[in-house]
């Protein structure tokens, strides 16, 4: 499977990708000089003949000519734009580009200019991409550098779905940056996971925690092409349709999203779009008034930080790729919106957010970099892809990336992240958690930040 180019390719190029003729030269410049070929008419029109002859003007040309787009008796419509010879200024559906400069200009196009038959996409965090490479690539090495805990995932430690989720980011880095070296090292670092890895999987138990590791085969695959991944990822995808892994944990939005988005994205299969949005919809039932949600809604009443960070990632995971037609769309889009608007409410003066999100000003509360890392790669996702207002969310978005650097040392680990936990009764005791550092909770939404920074717009 072919590589994909860096995020940071010239904006001439993105905005004069599938550009159709919109104004017009000098005579016989570009493709079709006077008389010109078939693909256009001049002046003279089209099937009925007219002053140049019935199919060539003067001038016809499959981009711009003398001539333009239509002459003296028409094209497909009726007498306008351009005449025979000479240049024109015709109105365009979308916007200008010119060819020569990468320049834009809305309205109406003319001289060598062509219009895009889409509206020119330019990178509203395109001034973050040098951070990102330099900040992915120092954790993504550190990665690949360290050693498993674990030599199977049959004796996969409880949280060892975080492994899994810094895995995914690593390799999204080596991806966007095209470190073919980095990419070696993440898939040879699987060598002693591979084999037998569907039976060590379901050896143990069928728990979402243990599942997302399923993502990491696919991600490898769908980078290399190298089809002897693709079975595993998709055997315990499709293991975890039956039984349903579901928990009512919010955690579990990205846990099952993630794994079966990935799925989706090797097979192009839309049976795990159809078994994964239904679910996010009705996840959703459990937002809560100022967009946030409890761990859960009968056993931890709080909004504790990293819990509704599993949820955010997942929600833009989902909508890269579930089509905005599909009938779940509109309500997940609305969801993420509502949460990313709550999230702005809580914020800290520093950038971040806290372990208990609502609560800032609780004296026992702190900073906690692994819920601020997924909140700050949903907004960035959002905001790159049109659906956050950039004007709102970009100074967000640097605030929290400069805050999340600060807790980043020379090494690459990451400072004050949550350890792994199950439900609590109160605010208090998720205040009360330890606090790690260089733990992959915080590490792996780095990484995705950084990758989904790196990563083309589309």
């Amino acid at each position: 499977m072919n590589r994909v180019f860096k995020a940071n390719l010239s904006w001439a190029l993105v905005m004069s990708v599938a550009a159709v003729a919109c104004g017009t030269s000098g005579p016989s410049e570009a493709i079709d000089g006077s008389g010109g070929a078939p693909a256009v008419p001049g002046a003279g029109g089209s099937g009925v003949p007219g002053a140049g002859g019935s199919v060539n003007g003067t001038g016809g040309q499959a981009v711009v000519g003398a001539g333009g787009d239509s002459g003296t008796g028409g094209a497909d419509s009726s007498s306008g734009g351009a005449g025979t010879g000479g240049a024109t200024e015709q109105a365009c559906a979308a916007q200008c580009v010119d060819q020569c400069e990468g320049t834009s200009q809305p309205g109406v196009c003319s001289g060598a200019q062509v219009c895009c038959e889409e509206a020119a996409v330019e990178d509203p965090l395109a001034h973050l991409i040098p951070s990102a490479e330099s900040v992915g690539l120092k954790l993504a090495q550190r990665f690949a550098a360290q050693g498993l805990a674990f030599s199977s995932v049959a004796n996969l430690p409880g949280d060892g779905y975080k492994t899994a989720c810094e895995w995914y980011g690593a390799l999204g880095v080596a991806n966007h940056t095209e470190n073919d070296s980095l990419l070696g090292s993440l898939v040879t670092k699987f060598d002693p996971l591979k084999t037998n890895f569907v039976a060590d999987m379901k050896s143990g138990d069928e728990h979402v925690d243990r599942y997302i590791f399923g993502m990491v085969p696919l991600e490898i695959y769908l980078q290399t092409g190298d089809e002897s991944y693709l079975p595993l990822g998709v055997q315990v995808a499709d293991g975890q349709h039956s039984p349903d892994q579901t928990r009512d944990a919010i955690d579990d939005m990205f846990m099952m999203t993630g794994l079966q988005l990935q799925a989706y994205r090797a097979t192009d299969d839309d049976k795990y779009l159809d078994f994964m949005a239904p679910i996010m919809v009705r996840y959703l039932g459990a937002q809560q008034s100022n967009g946030l949600f409890f761990h859960n809604v009968s056993e931890a009443r709080v909004h504790w930080g990293r819990g509704n960070g599993w949820f955010a990632a997942g929600m833009a995971e989902m909508m890269r790729d579930l089509p905005t037609a599909r009938t779940e769309y509109a309500d997940i889009e609305a969801g993420y919106k509502k949460m990313m608007a709550g999230l702005l409410e809580v914020q800290g003066d520093n950038g971040l957010w806290y372990q208990v999100l609502d609560m800032p000003d609780n004296p026992s509360n702190w900073e906690e970099s692994s819920g601020s890392a997924m909140f700050t790669y949903a907004m960035i996702a959002g905001v790159r892809r049109g659906v956050l207002d950039a004007a709102t969310y970009v100074p967000v978005i640097e605030a929290a990336w400069e805050g999340l650097q600060s807790k980043i040392n020379a090494q690459g680990d990451v400072s004050d992240i949550c350890i792994g936990t199950w439900y609590k009764a109160s605010a208090q005791e998720y205040m009360a958690l330890t606090r790690l550092t260089g733990d992959g909770h915080g590490q792996a939404p780095i990484l995705w930040i950084a990758a989904e920074l790196l990563r083309p717009l589309e």
